[in-house]
């Protein structure tokens, strides 16, 4: 998910968001948990906050 939010150019705001929110910033970059589910509420808000696709950002890597 970060790879596709950085490529998108969008990693920016997505810092701005997430350093906003001790929670969320604590829960994106916790190494023991270092996959994000494509269903989950926080990451669907914060993807379609930055203006993204939700489907395409949160899609599982094949």
């Amino acid at each position: 998910m970060q790879a596709r939010i950085i490529e998108a150019g969008k990693m920016p705001e997505a810092y701005a968001a997430l350093t906003q929110n001790p929670v969320y910033f604590a829960r994106w970059f916790a190494p023991d948990r270092p996959e994000v589910y494509c269903d989950d509420p926080d990451a669907i808000l914060l993807v379609t906050a930055l203006g993204l696709d939700p489907d395409a950002i949160l899609a599982p890597i094949v």
